[in-house]
């Protein structure tokens, strides 16, 4: 698999990474789905096993993630390979109910407990989860320096949601951003890409293939259910929305195997971009999206996704 480097970190990272949100399964925060149906014990222990014998180094989770259980899968699944592989987690969603926290006792304290769950003394990188812009103190930019020369953590960043929390993590000295990046979904990216490699900081690339959308198997009779997040996100009006601007990328198919592999490699295309990070719950999940490893789109293709979606 093909590697890049996470901006000026010095981290190698291959460009194929796994996000794993999924396998930390269906979870709730205050009565609302924060996770994903669908996703059971043996198969996700496999999924993790099967993206490291595929060649994946890096792996994307979170406390919040299935209230630590992606943690732990990820910690189990890689025990024996750990000094080998890249891991990003994240802090700052709680995960007993609705809301934030990104004062230090906290964060010193939610980090521990991560270090605990995946069993290391370190963490290639850690990420504060989607903290607003006014969360992003000068204060709390130093404490992530702080955990960094405790040594507990080897670089730091931030996981946003807007332009304007790229715009502060970057000024804040973040070596890595996390954000939005996919087909259907670029405003974010297209604001905060240029920013991130003229100060050569890492991008790791969320939701590359759209929730699912960008696989082609949901159309605009979807409904998700009430256990997996996306119930509250995609009604049938934003189905019938999505479902039409996905049919209009079929011409993908002529130079990629499936829609999805199509997706991963506009995502790989961009040059700020170090890793991109498709969830997966199955090991044939995996070894579909390692497929796009190493393979941009072409030129052609990413004028016509241009003309389609740059608005």
């Amino acid at each position: 698999m093909e590697k890049r480097t996470l901006g000026n970190t010095g981290i190698e990272v291959t460009d194929i990474g796994m996000g794993c949100w999924a396998i930390g399964g269906a979870s709730f925060r205050g009565g609302v789905a924060s996770g994903w149906s669908g996703a059971s014990i043996d198969a996700s222990l496999a999924a993790v096993k099967a993206a490291w014998q595929a060649g994946v180094t890096f792996y994307d989770t979170a406390d919040a993630y299935g209230r630590g259980k992606s943690e732990v899968l990820v910690g189990y699944a890689l025990q024996d390979v750990k000094d080998q592989a890249v891991i990003a987690t994240k802090a700052g969603n709680s995960l007993a109910g609705p809301g934030q926290h990104f004062n230090e006792p906290y964060l010193r304290g939610a980090l521990d407990a991560s270090l605990t769950r995946l069993e290391v003394e370190a963490v290639e990188v850690f990420l504060l989860h989607g903290p607003p812009v006014e969360e992003m103190t000068d204060e709390l930019f130093a404490l992530m320096g702080d955990l960094k020369a405790s040594g507990k953590v080897k670089s730091w960043g931030v996981s946003i949601g807007s332009a304007d929390e790229g715009r502060r993590a970057l000024e804040g000295g973040a070596e890595v951003i996390q954000l939005v990046y996919n087909i259907l979904q670029q405003d974010v990216a297209r604001q905060i890409l240029p920013l991130a490699r003229e100060q050569e900081v890492g991008i790791i690339a969320r939701v590359p293939l759209a929730s699912g959308w960008l696989t082609g198997k949901y159309d605009e009779n979807t409904r998700f259910p009430e256990s997996d997040h996306r119930r509250g996100k995609y009604d049938a009006a934003r189905a019938r929305e999505t479902a039409a601007r996905v049919r209009q990328l079929d011409f993908l198919l002529d130079e990629a195997d499936s829609l999805a592999a199509a997706a991963l490699r506009f995502t790989l295309s961009h040059p700020a971009v170090s890793t991109v990070i498709p969830g997966a719950k199955t090991a044939a999940q995996v070894a579909a999206n390692v497929k796009a490893s190493g393979k941009p789109l072409s030129e052609a293709a990413l004028k016509k996704i241009d003309g389609l979606f740059a608005a």
